[in-house]
């Protein structure tokens, strides 16, 4: 990287932070939308403004990569290559998979007494879940929580990521550019060919035909660590991004609106909210209450969409509510699942990682790379889309 990476001197991206609250919002309210809160004028215009929510799962896997992208040290490989992979598959278990063990609890809890409809019948397809390979089989992709596929995307995006790191690093910024490029279009072209493949893997829920997006994170967060980034600031990007948002909501059935629609805005926003931190302009994301939020937008993405169908199971069958009583439901699910988050992010996610990190961290370098950005940021995950489309 450039002597003058930003990333060393501004490990922390609160913008980004708050953009992953932004993200987990949008896929609440689109579960909303989708699971039977609102009927009539109000379903009509709830799915006007929310219709394209899980396209937040898109931006969370380039978040993802952006983020583990800026977080990346060369000096963390001066133990050996497969020594740091090892360490860097260590931090990443412990980041996510406490938190995940206890929401599969609390959806096997949940399907036992509220929701018998997204009980796991298949114990192979559980343990599946548990071990975040269930996205790797069509049929057990919503196995355990219902949600926690994605998190088996992610898991194939962290094998890979130390060998492409270690390609990425060293690489000048023109080969970064075409790979960028590259990658793109692969979101685009992937859910047209992926069902082709031997198999026929879902495109929306196979790990390798979300990896593009991932790529995308890292590459664009390459780029502007090496100082060849020229890409717009925020106002284009944020234009881009609400074109993208629309399309995607006007076309609900194309093969484009999951990711396809928004691939060149949210490209391009990661890297201007990016460069925005680092010049300290302000953003609106990097506001105290959305940072708060950002940090528990995990634990808060893994218990959603239980929230959301625990409290719709209360609702009497048949009984036909208001616009009114439904909103107040839903924002009953919404106060729900962030009490939930919150409880679950002070009391399992940090002191579990804590534990489980003993040991493993290397003593903080000083100044201001000391603080490493992967320990703010949290690693996504992404909606139903099966469910969510009914």
């Amino acid at each position: 990287m450039s002597r003058t990476d930003p990333a060393l001197e501004h490990p922390v991206l609160p913008s980004l932070t708050g953009l992953r609250w932004v993200a987990a919002f949008g896929v609440f309210a689109y579960h909303v939308r989708n699971l039977g809160y609102f009927d009539g004028t109000a379903q009509t215009a709830l799915s006007a403004v929310v219709g394209s929510g899980d396209t937040g799962v898109s931006l969370f896997f380039m978040l993802s990569g952006f983020v583990l992208a800026w977080s990346d040290r060369a000096d963390d490989d001066t133990a050996g290559p497969v020594r740091a992979a090892l360490r860097f598959w260590a931090r990443r278990a412990a980041r996510i998979w406490p938190l995940h063990l206890v929401a599969v609890l609390a959806a096997i809890i949940v399907a036992a007494t509220l929701l018998p409809g997204i009980r796991t019948t298949s114990p192979a397809a559980l343990v599946a879940n548990v071990l975040l390979v269930n996205a790797w089989h069509a049929p057990w992709w919503q196995a355990g929580n219902p949600v926690s596929w994605s998190l088996a995307c992610e898991a194939f995006f962290y094998l890979t990521f130390p060998f492409l790191i270690r390609l990425l690093r060293s690489a000048p910024p023109a080969v970064l550019a075409a790979l960028a490029a590259l990658a793109a279009v692969l979101v685009l072209v992937a859910p047209v060919l992926v069902p082709h493949l031997p198999g026929s893997p879902v495109p929306a829920s196979w790990p390798p035909a979300r990896f593009p997006e991932f790529l995308l994170g890292v590459l664009t967060a390459a780029l502007v660590r090496s100082g060849a980034w020229r890409g717009p600031r925020l106002a284009v990007p944020v234009l881009l991004t609400v074109a993208g948002l629309l399309a995607a909501d006007l076309h609900p059935t194309s093969r484009f609106a999951l990711t396809g629609c928004t691939v060149v805005g949210f490209s391009l926003l990661l890297p201007a909210l990016a460069r925005a931190d680092v010049e300290g302009r302000t953003t609106g994301l990097s506001s105290p209450l959305l940072v708060h939020l950002g940090t528990r937008s995990f634990a808060f993405y893994l218990v959603h969409l239980l929230t959301i169908d625990a409290v719709l199971a209360f609702r009497p069958r048949g009984a036909a509510a208001g616009a009114v009583t439904s909103a107040l439901l839903a924002l009953l699910a919404l106060v729900v699942a962030m009490a939930v988050a919150t409880v679950l992010h002070d009391a399992v996610e940090v002191p579990a990682r804590r534990l489980l990190l003993r040991g493993l961290r290397p003593a903080a370098r000083p100044g201001p790379e000391a603080r490493r950005p992967d320990e703010v940021f949290r690693q996504p995950i992404r909606p139903t889309v099966a469910r969510s489309r009914r």
